[in-house]
């Protein structure tokens, strides 16, 4: 008897901790360099989620490994709801599929938490590349072997295998480039040590388009873009869909509860929803995604279930992982 009624105390003080979560700071970590386009977002979410759950939400940008690094120090915290991770399909799901090792197993070792949104991108060149539509950039590739590379924030990260679809679809070879952030890859494609790049048209790249710097050639959506709305869709340029589609969410170490995933999860959906993150979502060209921790958990699986036969098709290889 005495024994039920600790035990029913213990739980009783437990749901009620859970209940108060979270009671302290809340670390993030983010497994890739600042600037890119989830690591601003998520910053503008930062004060009206502090607001939501009432304590500060401690940004940590952790790159390395296309992510590993970072979600290797998420994997191994303490389920306790005070270290999250902040990942996407990227991270998530594209980069276990080259990697030669990861010490995680997705699916299993990391409980998915809520999504902050759908990432829009579009391709462009550098003014130095002869090629004002996408069919005169393939053109061009295909007669210079070797001159055309493109960055992205790491192997198998959604702006590689946008390039990998491409250079299947249109018979050219691209050269990809390997960064820790897309900030620095950006800066390269601008100053012409790059000649191509798949990221969102926002305020920056736009600016940039306005100079003369970079030419956009196709938007990879349904439809065409506001922002580049000159600018031909792929399916338009007579490539088809590739297929790519980017998105960023939230996720925790296995065995994080139940009640603590949907306290994170509604704080993400209420902040999101606040007219001051409009702003935010417009300027990186994403479309919020205010979905459950069980939705988000089914596409992580159908995106990797679709990746791992597609990555076959497109031959490639996994690789060493690199910090």
């Amino acid at each position: 008897m005495i024994r039920t009624i600790l035990l029913l105390v213990i739980l009783l003080f437990s749901a009620r901790g859970h209940a108060q979560y979270p009671v302290k700071p809340v670390r993030i970590i983010i497994p890739s360099a600042p600037g890119g386009a989830y690591d601003v977002v998520f910053r503008a979410m930062q004060a009206p989620m502090a607001e939501e759950l009432g304590q500060p939400l401690v940004i940590e940008n952790n790159a390395g490994a296309g992510g590993i690094v970072g979600l290797q120090m998420g994997v191994r915290a303490a389920p306790d709801g005070y270290t999250l991770t902040q990942a996407g399909v990227s991270q998530l799901v594209l980069n276990p599929l080259f990697a030669e090792k990861v010490p995680y197993d997705v699916l299993k070792d990391f409980v998915p938490i809520g999504m902050i949104g759908d990432l829009v991108m579009a391709l462009y060149v550098h003014n130095s590349i002869p090629a004002n539509n996408l069919k005169g950039l393939l053109d061009f590739a295909k007669a210079n072997p070797g001159k055309i590379n493109y960055g992205s924030s790491g192997i198998g990260m959604s702006f590689h295998l946008a390039g990998e679809m491409l250079s299947l679809r249109g018979g050219a070879s691209l050269t990809h480039v390997p960064y820790k952030g897309t900030a620095q890859a950006l800066q390269d494609l601008y100053a012409g040590r790059l000649q191509m790049m798949f990221y969102p048209p926002n305020k920056a790249v736009i600016g940039m388009i306005q100079s003369g710097a970079i030419r956009p050639l196709a938007a990879m959506s349904d439809k065409r873009l506001a922002q580049l709305p000159e600018v031909p869709t792929f399916e338009e340029a007579g490539v088809g869909n590739l297929g790519v589609t980017g998105w960023g969410g939230m996720t925790g170490p296995a065995g994080l509860p139940r009640d603590i995933v949907m306290r994170f999860n509604r704080a993400m959906n209420n902040a999101s929803a606040r007219p001051e993150m409009t702003k935010a979502f417009e300027t990186m060209t994403m479309v919020p995604a205010r979905i459950t921790p069980d939705e988000m958990g089914a596409r992580m699986k159908n995106d990797i279930e679709f990746w791992s036969e597609m990555v076959k098709k497109l031959g490639l290889k996994k690789q060493a992982a690199k910090g």
